[in-house]
């Protein structure tokens, strides 16, 4: 049964999260690989909360190995074999106090995270004690170096504990417990309305019960919903789940099984895009939680092969609604395949081409396939490549493959071509 569980989760990751799924075999955990994270990362100490930038290298995570007594922010660079170089402390974003839960936006502009630090919301404790509870703060990148970090307004930060922020558009997703009461905790979300926070509410069932849940995340289209729960049914204490978003409802809940799911505690588990990898934090040998990387075995990627080939690509497969520049959801496939190359070759720019096919009125078709190219150009950046990185223009019905108006000749005449502009 937990290996035709495991089979269904895999396949439905695969599908959401845009990556096809290699060939099954007879060892069907197999086809995912999930090891320690590789590299000076993990120690005898406690690592948790583990985030990437955009492009994949340099990764962040919270620890107490520092001689201070805290938990603090800590960043590594990847090296050119794939594993991590040993970390270093992030001093502007660290505290005299604890310091955790770091996520960047997958813009790479914004960094949220937990802090106890002075500034932090008081909390008067049934012994007559004041402690002090740990708030969200946000940091900010200009390009170079990380802001001081601010507290979130009140309608976000209260008495009780807020860790575990995500941001996903206008959307802040936060776990939020009382003061000590970790077997409390529950997922709350917020959105960002009128240049303001909205007052945070509760995810609905089933994402929170009756159980702990904690530490939710979004994939990067916002479809699926990642979270750790201790709700009965699981492999150990706390497992990783994982629902799809449909509207306001979340439906097809799901234990993500083996093998990423063990009779330890997981908790934490956000997908890297370029490097087609999740992160996630186990518990080890019963003691403290280590980050450990789940991915699927490398496939040749044939958009970058192309590039490198002839600097330039042409895709008929980025499909948009008929007669508009509105992306189809099948076109986040071959569009991702665009992201990741551009985020694994950061200094490269490039111009991207609308083409129409030969029906409709000459005018009208230039503009389209403007608005088109413009489209792409969205999406692309709302995956985190920076828009100047990135030109736009509109060829219309001017530069056809092929003479035709049939279905067949206009489905090819209606691509998107891609040209490197500094090869």
């Amino acid at each position: 049964m937990k290996a035709l569980q495991f089979v269904l989760s895999f396949q439905f990751l695969c599908v959401f999260l845009n990556f096809s799924l290699p060939a099954q075999t007879n060892d069907t955990e197999g086809s995912l690989l999930v090891a320690p994270i590789q590299g000076p990362i993990n120690s005898e100490f406690q690592e948790f909360g583990p985030t990437m930038t955009p492009d994949a290298k340099t990764l962040y995570f919270y620890s107490k190995r520092s001689n201070r007594g805290y938990t603090e922010i800590f960043k590594s660079n990847r090296k050119s074999d794939g594993s991590w170089d040993f970390p270093e402390e992030v001093s502007v974003l660290n505290s005299p106090f604890d310091d955790q839960s770091p996520f960047i936006s997958r813009d790479g502009k914004t960094l949220l995270l937990s802090s106890n630090r002075d500034g932090s919301v008081e909390v008067s404790l049934p012994d007559g004690k004041v402690g002090i509870s740990r708030d969200l703060y946000v940091s900010n990148w200009n390009g170079k170096n990380w802001s001081i970090p601010v507290a979130l307004p009140s309608a976000i930060n209260t008495e009780e504990i807020e860790e575990n922020p995500h941001l996903l558009g206008d959307t802040l997703l936060f776990t939020r417990y009382p003061f000590g009461k970790p077997n409390l905790a529950k997922v709350y979300y917020s959105q960002f309305k009128n240049n303001q926070w909205t007052k945070p509410k509760l995810l609905p069932s089933p994402i929170n019960d009756d159980y702990a849940t904690i530490a939710a995340a979004f994939n990067d289209d916002g479809k699926i919903l990642f979270f750790a729960s201790n709700r009965p049914g699981g492999y150990g204490g706390f497992d990783l789940y994982m629902a799809k978003i449909e509207g306001e409802t979340f439906t097809n809940v799901e234990n993500l099984g083996t093998p990423i799911n063990s009779p330890e505690d997981e908790a934490y588990i956000v997908f890297q895009q370029v490097k087609k990898t999740f992160l996630f934090c186990r518990r080890v040998d019963g003691k403290s939680f280590d980050i450990f990387t789940a991915s699927v075995p490398k496939q040749e990627n044939l958009v970058q092969k192309k590039l490198e080939e002839t600097k330039k690509i042409s895709l008929d497969s980025v499909y948009f609604e008929r007669a508009s520049s509105v992306l189809k959801s099948e076109s986040s496939i071959p569009l991702d395949s665009i992201v990741d190359y551009l985020h694994e070759n950061s200094d490269q720019k490039m111009k991207i081409i609308g083409h129409t096919d030969l029906t409709g009125t000459y005018d009208d078709n230039m503009v389209l396939s403007k608005e088109r190219a413009e489209s792409v150009k969205q999406y692309l950046v709302s995956k985190g490549v920076d828009p100047k990185r990135l030109v736009t223009e509109g060829k219309g019905p001017t530069q056809p493959m092929v003479q035709g108006t049939d279905e067949a000749s206009s489905k090819k005449n209606r691509r998107t071509e891609f040209v490197l502009l500094n090869p």
